[in-house]
C-alpha cells in the first residue's frame, strides 16, 4: 500500500510540473467519512473530466503501551460533468477497513481480516478562493460491504450508505 501511495504522489507531482495550463492538476486535503476510522487525508489527480485519487483515514485509540489503530485505505475514480472547478460528478471506488494493535512491549500486529467496501455515488465539487486554491466536495451513495476473513464461506455482505466530505488545497 505504501508503494501505491508513493507512486500516486510522484505521478501527481510530475503532472503538476508538466501541466502549464490554468486548469488545476490535483488536490490534497482532509477527508471525513462515515467509518469508524472517520478522518484522514486524501489526494486526487485531475485528468480532464476524470479524477483519480486515494484516501487514508484512521482512528488511534489507547495510550501508553496499549493501542488499537483502526485504519481504512481506499482508491477511487470520479467522472466530472464539466470543469472540475464547479461540477457534479459520479464516483466509484473501494476501501478496506481493518485494525492493528499493540499491548505492552509486544509491538504492532495487524488483524488478519477486515471489511471490504465498494462505494458508488454522486457528489458536488467546488474550487474557490484566489486562483481556485481551495477545494470542497461532498458525496453520497450506496456502499456494498463484505466481511473478509480467512474462510471459504461468506460471513456477511450487505448494503449501507456511503458519505464523504473533503476540504483542502489545489495545485
Amino acid at each position: 500500500m505504501k508503494k501505491i501511495l508513493v507512486l500516486l504522489l510522484v505521478v501527481t507531482l510530475g503532472a503538476a510540473y508538466v501541466n502549464a495550463q490554468d486548469q488545476k492538476t490535483g488536490s490534497v486535503g482532509l477527508v471525513l467519512t462515515n467509518s469508524i476510522a472517520f478522518a484522514g487525508i486524501g489526494g486526487e489527480l485531475f485528468l480532464g473530466n476524470l479524477g483519480l485519487g486515494a484516501t487514508f483515514t484512521f482512528l488511534p485509540i489507547g495510550g501508553g503501551g496499549d493501542m488499537v489503530i483502526f485504519y481504512e485505505p481506499g482508491a477511487y475514480a470520479r467522472f466530472y460533468f464539466g470543469n472540475p472547478a464547479s461540477a457534479m460528478y459520479l464516483m466509484g471506488g473501494m476501501s478496506y477497513f481493518t485494525a492493528a494493535g499493540s499491548s505492552g512491549d509486544s509491538g504492532l500486529s495487524s488483524f488478519d481480516g477486515g471489511i471490504l467496501n465498494i462505494n458508488g455515488g454522486f457528489g458536488y465539487n467546488s474550487m474557490f478562493g484566489d486562483n481556485n486554491a481551495t477545494r470542497f466536495y461532498i458525496e453520497v451513495g450506496p456502499r456494498y460491504t463484505s466481511l473478509v476473513v480467512d474462510s471459504d464461506e461468506e460471513i456477511y455482505a450487505g448494503f449501507f450508505l456511503h458519505f464523504a466530505l473533503g476540504f483542502g488545497a489545489t495545485f
